[in-house]
């Protein structure tokens, strides 16, 4: 019997939770960008630093939207730093890393591009070419790989 391509695919909504466990988030909620070329992520307090001839950058996450106690600390390779025009018009000089990306049953490597101080509400911005291949987006539903929204998810963290 033939699979249907499609069939092997996981399936996501527009908004999911995903995990980077190269950046120790074990869970932040992402909204599945259909219109983005590019993912970004939402970070604060960042440095960067040489270590031989690489380029690193330590950096703070908060993984829960509307929740500023919960914070992550992470320390990734710069892999290119671009400028680019963010949403509210603002245009801003952007790292971007390469890490792991975990979602539902998928595991793929993807570029961030990391964002100060942005307005959206979601700190994470996963563009559709990230899981180009390997996920079937239904933008009419959300968190069709599991919903972690509960005081558990806090405790993830600590």
């Amino acid at each position: 019997m033939k699979r249907d391509k499609h069939s092997l695919l996981v399936e996501v909504g527009w908004c999911e939770w995903v995990a980077f466990p190269q950046l120790k988030i074990p869970a932040i909620e992402a909204q599945i960008d259909m219109n983005s070329q590019i993912s970004l992520l939402q970070i604060f307090d960042y440095t960067t630093f040489k270590e031989g001839e690489d380029l690193l950058i330590s950096f703070g996450v908060n993984p829960i939207q509307d929740n500023t106690d919960v914070e992550v600390y992470s320390v990734a390779a710069a892999k290119n730093r671009r400028l680019l025009a963010l949403a509210d018009g603002e245009r801003q000089w952007c790292y971007s890393i390469e890490t792991e990306l975990c979602i539902g049953s998928m595991k793929k490597t993807v570029e961030l591009y990391l964002v100060k101080d942005s307005i959206s509400p979601f700190r994470l911005h996963l563009a559709s070419q990230a899981m180009k291949k390997l996920a079937n987006s239904d933008q009419r539903r959300s968190y069709i790989t599991g919903d972690m929204l509960s005081p558990a998810t806090v405790e993830i963290f600590q």
